[in-house]
């Protein structure tokens, strides 16, 4: 078992000298362009982005693809592949980094816990970082929620003032800063530079994913295809509905707020038991 720490650790030492034999400056271009302060270390990512390499990475197959959709709605479309190249080359870095300082201890120790242990490290660096993602689409995705109902209810009474809906979303897409009001400046953006309404709001609801603007998106090209008859009468309803699912995002947000409470209150509760308890048992 020694022996077969050893040549584990002596095999990922060497892989790290390989890879920086090869591929220390094959991608500075990336590497100078990624955030430090969402990827630490970023200098050693030629590691991660080698492995790729010998590995013929796909970054065109169908779960990429999923990833690269959903990376879209935080980063925008043209970043999207950029950002989980990055991705995945931190979490090949860091878990082989991971992987061989921990079965580098493990061969000084000679504990073969050490090297399982780096095989978890391994693992949980790669959950880390998918889940990072994970809570930033949630974030964006929650917020857009929040924000959504206010837009609705800003574009009804313009509407209904008598505003045709292109002037009516220009003037609404002025009146805030979160990240909806961004991605309806956006649409102006494409407004001004010739698209099509249909194709304007076709593309805000790409851009934010939300199936309830991807709603909203497909019945205001229905509406314009026949004739804004009863736009005005749409945007009041969704946005009661909307309304009505801005309370329910409130409330699941508190119940999930009081569940991850749950486990520190009882870690506390246990340590609290045991300093009252080891005493007891000692004084017997």
């Amino acid at each position: 078992m020694q022996y077969m720490i050893m040549s584990l650790a002596t095999l990922a030492v060497l892989g790290w000298f390989a890879l920086c034999v090869k591929y220390k400056d094959g991608f500075d271009a990336v590497i100078a362009s990624i955030d430090e302060e969402s990827y630490r270390m970023p200098e050693l990512f030629f590691a991660g982005f080698g492995i790729m390499d010998l590995i013929h990475f796909d970054l065109s197959s169908r779960k990429a693809r999923k990833r690269i959709h959903e990376i879209a709605e935080i980063y925008g479309k043209k970043y999207a592949q950029y950002h989980y190249y990055v991705t995945k080359g931190g979490e090949f870095t860091y878990g082989y980094l991971a992987f061989s300082l921990m079965s580098l201890l493990a061969a000084l120790a000679g504990r073969i816990e050490l090297l399982m242990a780096g095989i978890i490290l391994v693992v949980l660096v790669v959950v880390h970082l998918e889940q990072d993602l994970d809570s930033k689409l949630s974030d964006r995705r929650d917020e857009l929620l929040s924000e959504f109902p206010q837009v609705l209810s800003k574009l009804a009474l313009l509407v209904n003032s008598g505003m045709v809906m292109r002037e009516a979303w220009e003037k609404v897409a002025d009146a805030g800063e979160g990240v909806i009001y961004q991605e309806m400046r956006t649409a102006v953006q494409e407004f001004h530079n010739g698209l099509s309404e249909l194709e304007v709001y076709r593309n805000f609801a790409e851009r934010c994913g939300l199936k309830e603007i991807r709603r909203f998106s497909s019945t205001m090209i229905q509406n314009l295809q026949k004739g804004n008859a009863q736009i005005a009468y749409f945007l009041r309803e969704m946005s009661d509905e909307m309304w009505e699912e801005k309370k329910h995002l409130a409330k699941r947000k508190g119940e999930a707020i009081n569940s991850k409470l749950m486990l520190p209150t009882g870690l506390i509760f246990i340590g609290i038991l045991v300093m009252v308890m080891v005493p007891a048992f000692t004084a017997m």
